[in-house]
């Protein structure tokens, strides 16, 4: 399967600063993406690999007024944000109801995050206070998880179906679970399928750079099966 996710990205820093990317910014800012997933089946045993890259880096300057009595004081405040990151899905499945309509499996395995990031603000003419606005947060950092899950598929008609899948774990962070609905529909040459993809992250305090993570936003994908 080759996929194209387009998610909103909200993150939020130990200091408790927040970090938003929404998919109009990710569109102008986006250097790099790679979505790809592969599975392979015998039986009731299915084995699958999900591989989601990205990078983005944004420089964007704003002048601002800032009035101060009976003078305006002018400033210059340069943001740069630069960040890319791996998340990769390494489960096992096993089919736990086969019926003509429907399919639903237990899927057990590991998410494996990613993030390189580096956020910097300077001001021009800065007062003491926007000199710790300035500081800059940088580094990268990476975490395994365990996770556990149920996904399955539904035939709504003879060309409509319904998949699903749900997972939750930890291990390395806190917290991790993904959440994933879409439907598809079948051509000569495979599967198309539209969907809407969730993972949350919930760090703990080894991890520097971010406390948590929310990467969601509808997406669309070809399967090819052989």
């Amino acid at each position: 399967m080759i996929y194209l996710w387009l998610p909103t990205i909200n993150a939020e820093t130990p200091t408790g600063d927040s970090l938003e990317i929404d998919l109009e910014t990710l569109l102008k800012t986006l250097d790099g993406a790679a979505m790809l997933a592969f599975e392979g089946s015998k039986g009731r045993w299915t084995a699958h690999t999900d591989i989601l890259y990205f990078g983005i880096s944004d420089d964007d300057t704003n002048d601002i007024t800032i009035p101060l009595g009976p003078i305006n004081i002018e400033k210059t405040i340069d943001v740069d944000v630069e960040m890319s990151s791996w998340i990769v899905n390494l489960t096992g499945r096993y089919e736990l109801l086969e019926t003509d309509s429907s399919h639903v499996a237990l899927l057990a395995g590991v998410r494996y995050f990613y993030v390189d990031l580096s956020l910097g603000i300077d001001v021009t003419n800065p007062t003491a206070a926007e000199l710790l606005v300035g500081q800059k947060l940088s580094g990268s950092d990476d975490v395994w998880d365990a996770v556990i899950g149920i996904t399955g598929q539904h035939q709504l008609n003879d060309q409509w179906k319904m998949n699903y899948k749900f997972d939750v774990g930890g291990g390395g962070s806190d917290l991790t679970w993904e959440a994933v609905a879409s439907i598809s529909t079948d051509y000569n040459w495979g599967e198309l399928h539209m969907g809407y993809r969730y993972i949350h992250y919930d760090f703990d305090s080894s991890f520097d750079l971010l406390s948590e993570l929310d990467v969601d936003g509808p997406y669309i994908g070809a399967v090819w099966n052989f």
